[in-house]
């Protein structure tokens, strides 16, 4: 009988630990969901050809930096940006089989997949798509 009741107490105290544990795991990871909506963030991975681009891209015309406020997060090692970029590709319907990189939540409910379009966004941010038309006009 005092066996019983013993290993009853311990499973009773595992139990409770355990909840406790998986309670403090589950309140961490609200917090991390809690994050501004409004923000530009590009995400890339490290390695990824087409983020060299980009990358590229935006180190030869630093005007961009300059007048378009992003953060930039890498997702490939990085599973709490992964899991980031996974949430902001909802809000733009995206189904995880059309995600990829590199890839930029527009801070206004809009996304933008792959080389062309990330660049796309940034130039039109940056205001090098209108300084290119005015060139053109010319």
């Amino acid at each position: 009988m005092f066996e019983k009741k013993t290993i009853a107490i311990f499973l009773g105290t595992l139990a409770l630990v355990s909840g406790l544990i998986y309670w403090g795991l589950q309140d961490g990871k609200q917090s991390e969901i809690v994050d501004d909506q409004s923000a530009i963030v590009y995400y890339y991975g490290e390695g990824c050809p087409h983020c060299k681009v980009v990358n590229d891209f935006l180190v030869a015309n630093p005007q961009v930096a300059e007048k378009v406020s992003f953060q930039k997060k890498e997702v490939w090692s990085d599973k709490g940006n992964a899991k980031e970029m996974e949430r902001r590709a909802k809000v733009c319907n995206i189904k995880p089989e059309g995600m990829g990189v590199p890839f930029v939540y527009g801070g206004d409910g809009k996304c933008y997949i792959g080389e062309p379009e990330v660049i796309g966004f940034f130039k039109t941010k940056s205001g090098m798509n209108t300084e290119a038309s005015t060139e053109t006009q010319q």
